[in-house]
């Protein structure tokens, strides 16, 4: 497996926590707009009618997403235990923790060497080294 492809596949847990980050988004925003709609409903003044049709829709609308976050939760698990199991096969405990940092925690270069007391250079250069020592 080449570099990139190695990359690529630490990069999995991240690119999936991401898609759980959106569509907790996505849930918090269609809860929002279904409290309006109940607060239409609720008599409040300048209430319109026709609302009662949309709330079903939206509720379905919100089970439908928290659907999808459960198979997305779900996949983020496994993606995150293949990436920790990839990652605990390097040799060096300093570049696996650079990795460790990297792809399971989501920092940048620069935030790795200031809290391993490198700077962010040499942190690029342990990751390079443990992503080449890395067996999948």
């Amino acid at each position: 497996m080449t570099y990139k492809e190695k990359v690529r596949f630490l990069e999995q847990y991240q690119s999936n926590l991401s898609r759980q980050r959106m569509l907790e988004e996505e849930i918090e925003q269609l809860r929002s707009e279904a409290t309006r709609m109940t607060a239409v409903l609720s008599g409040m003044p300048g209430a319109k009618g026709g609302a009662q049709d949309r709330i079903p829709r939206a509720v379905e609308r919100i089970v439908e997403a928290q659907n999808r976050l459960e198979t997305q939760l779900a996949g983020c698990f496994s993606a995150r235990g293949q990436v920790a199991q990839a990652i605990s096969t390097v040799p060096v405990e300093q570049q696996r923790e650079v990795l460790r940092r990297r792809y399971i925690l989501g920092q940048s270069f620069e935030e790795i060497g200031g809290q391993m007391g490198l700077v962010a250079r040499r942190a690029y250069q342990l990751h390079r080294a443990g992503v080449d020592s890395m067996r999948l």
